[in-house]
């Protein structure tokens, strides 16, 4: 694959991924455009005979008709002619006809368009690696986690257990790295418990969890026991903790 295509697919994809552990749900959204741009010029460069694509800088003109002129391509797979085209095309349509640039009187969907469209990148992304490197979809997809999987030295992951290994840092700040490496997933109160070898979980919960979510850096469920790490809290862990050791 040309250097140039290679780079903005890992680069838009990147950025979709960064802006929504960030939290920032339009962004994503809104770069959702760029990923599907450089993916259409990909399929472009795979189905052409002569390798050509629109180059970067000149616009894609129609881009959802753009995109049905791989239906006609049948020495390729379904994938490319089909699937991959029509998700493109639903990226595009979330971007421009729901949240961003609308306002109207429905709850706002961006987070939830934000987590699809992470996904369906996601799933892309997987497809193209499978087929230009002919291995199976599970090898894919192990690719891609790996690609999106947020990695920082303070944080050792070691079987079904993290360890933070600035041992100097305090619980709290402790909790909140362990937090921020799963974002945007949750993490449940006991399983944070246990990466962090406290011993007592009452006090753990006394003294560590209730504090910082009246400080609104994290959000505790006490029904469910999950522990969401808050945008303040993001933006605490980056601004005050060295996530590199």
């Amino acid at each position: 694959m040309p250097k140039d295509l290679l780079e903005h697919l890992e680069g838009t994809y990147d950025e979709i991924i960064r802006n929504f552990h960030e939290s920032r749900f339009e962004p994503s959204e809104l770069n959702g455009g760029k990923f599907s741009e450089a993916v259409y010029r990909v399929l472009e460069w795979h189905t052409n005979s002569n390798r050509s694509y629109t180059p970067f800088g000149q616009a894609i003109r129609n881009f959802s008709d753009s995109l049905k002129k791989f239906e006609n391509m049948t020495p390729h797979t379904d994938t490319i002619r089909f699937h991959i085209p029509k998700l493109l095309s639903a990226i595009y349509s979330i971007r421009n006809k729901r949240g961003v640039g609308h306002i109207g009187g429905d709850v706002n969907p961006n987070h939830m368009d934000a987590t699809l469209l992470v996904h369906i990148a996601r799933w892309i992304l997987a497809e193209l690696i499978r087929i230009f490197h002919t291995i199976s979809l599970s090898e894919a997809e192990k690719i891609v986690e790996n690609l999106t999987t947020k990695e920082y030295p303070i944080v050792w992951d070691i079987g079904d257990k993290k360890r933070i290994l600035d041992t100097e840092l305090t619980f709290e700040n402790k909790a909140l790295v362990l937090l921020y490496s799963s974002h945007p997933n949750p993490v449940l109160e006991p399983k944070l418990v246990y990466w962090l070898e406290y011993s007592n979980p009452s006090m753990f919960r006394k003294k560590i969890i209730i504090p910082l979510h009246k400080r609104r850096l994290i959000e505790y469920d006490a029904s469910s026991k999950y522990i969401f790490l808050s945008p303040k809290g993001i933006k605490f862990v980056e601004q005050n903790i060295d996530l590199k050791g």
